[in-house]
Formats: structure tokens, C-alpha cells, sequence
């Protein structure tokens, strides 16, 4: 486990280099675990489903990691 972080982590380094991000790999994880996704359902109604807005420091980070950016729809599937 510690082995496949440690790649990941090594990975993810690379890339933001190679994409000239001034991003470490701590701060880009850092903002991106700010991201929310919600889910609510009022009395039986059809759930309302959301995520919180992207600011533009995670949107760089994506597209540095050459990442699509999360929708409702695709982030609440793993819900």
C-alpha cells in the first residue's frame, strides 16, 4: 500500500511539473480534498444532488493532472 502511494505520489509530481504548475503534489491534494459532493432528499422527494463549486486553483490542478473536472452526476455514482 505504502509502495502505491508512494508512485502515485511520484506521478502526480511529474506531471505537475511537466505542466510547469507551481503546485506541490501536498498543496494540489489539499485543495482538491476541499471539493463536496451533496446529496439531499426533502420528505420522500427525488434527491437534489450537487457539488460544490470548483474554484480556480482546482481547475488548474486538473488540468495540470490532465483531469476532467467532476460533475454532479459522475461524482455521486461512488456515493
Amino acid at each position: 500500500l505504502c509502495f502505491m502511494a508512494l508512485i502515485l505520489y511520484r506521478v502526480m509530481r511529474m506531471k505537475l511539473k511537466a505542466a510547469k504548475s507551481p503546485y506541490s503534489p501536498e498543496r494540489a491534494l489539499a485543495s482538491l480534498r476541499r471539493i463536496q459532493a451533496h446529496r439531499v432528499r426533502v420528505n420522500g422527494q427525488t434527491p437534489i444532488a450537487g457539488l460544490s463549486t470548483i474554484t480556480d486553483e482546482q481547475a488548474q490542478v486538473f488540468q495540470a493532472l490532465d483531469i476532467k473536472k467532476p460533475t454532479a452526476t459522475s461524482q455521486l455514482a461512488i456515493l
